[in-house]
């Protein structure tokens, strides 16, 4: 695995005390650093993506009018861009369930803010939840991915290694059902390592820092291979068609809202 700088382990005191002092409407629940810092490739500028759960008051999603699913804020905090997004814990666990790569990967981040029991419950629930749906997910984002690149006025780094990192987590989930967001050791595994030397373009340079013509080619050509690496790892995949535990995330979710009444 590739040397990287001190500034790619997460700050996540900071990302601790940004939540603390956030107007949250309900208890944070679960919390991971997603981005570039998760997938092998943040740069010394790179912004603190948290990305987590809160549990809404039980009286409030009983009573008339639902709390808000969730909660959004994007500020410099210390010194650091902070951006937090938290899904209320119901929300979450159907987006889950339908095969939402974003909640898996939050879940599944190596960096967790709150570390207990409750996050343990949780990614155990997200592992159980790993089926074939999630191949939309990350079709789709590949794709998206693609085209923001191809838009962009000057070709990005970032947005080349999100279409191998998107690409290759989804081709790796759907031949195993394990999750590996980390580019540097998805790459070489899985017959890309290519893009290792982005990986070092990137964490040397700056956030947005635009890459040649050649090197934005080189890599741009890697494209139709990963589509069809995907379309082939869905194709035979040994997941099931739906979670297979859904009734299991539906209970425990009714057993936190009555055990926080």
């Amino acid at each position: 695995m590739l040397d990287l700088p001190p500034n790619a382990v997460p700050d996540l005191e900071l990302g601790r005390r940004f939540i603390a002092q956030s107007p949250v409407p309900g208890a944070a629940l679960q919390c991971g650093v997603t981005g570039s810092h998760d997938y092998g490739f943040s740069s010394p500028d790179s912004d603190l993506d948290l990305k987590g759960l809160f549990l809404a008051p039980t009286r409030r999603v009983l009573g008339l009018h639902r709390p808000a699913d969730s909660f959004d804020r994007l500020i410099e905090f210390e010194g650091v861009e902070c951006d937090l997004t938290l899904t209320e814990v119901g929300k979450g666990l159907q987006l889950l369930v339908s095969g939402n790569g974003n909640l898996l990967e939050r879940l599944l981040s190596g960096f967790q803010l709150y570390p207990g029991p409750e996050l343990q419950a949780l990614q155990e629930l997200a592992r159980g939840a790993v089926s074939r749906r999630f191949a939309k997910h990350y079709m789709g984002f590949f794709r998206g991915m693609c085209r923001e690149h191809e838009r962009a006025e000057r070709p990005r780094a970032k947005s080349l290694l999100y279409a191998y990192r998107v690409a290759l987590t989804g081709i790796h989930l759907l031949r195993t059902g394990a999750l590996i967001a980390d580019l540097r050791e998805l790459a070489p595994r899985l017959g890309y390592p290519d893009a290792l030397a982005l990986v070092q373009i990137k964490v040397a340079g700056a956030e947005k820092g635009a890459v040649t013509p050649e090197i934005d080619a080189h890599h741009r050509a890697a494209w139709p291979a990963l589509e069809a690496d995907l379309q082939a790892a869905l194709a035979d995949s040994p997941l099931p068609e739906e979670a297979a535990n859904e009734a299991a995330c539906e209970a425990w979710l009714v057993d936190l809202r009555c055990a926080r009444l």
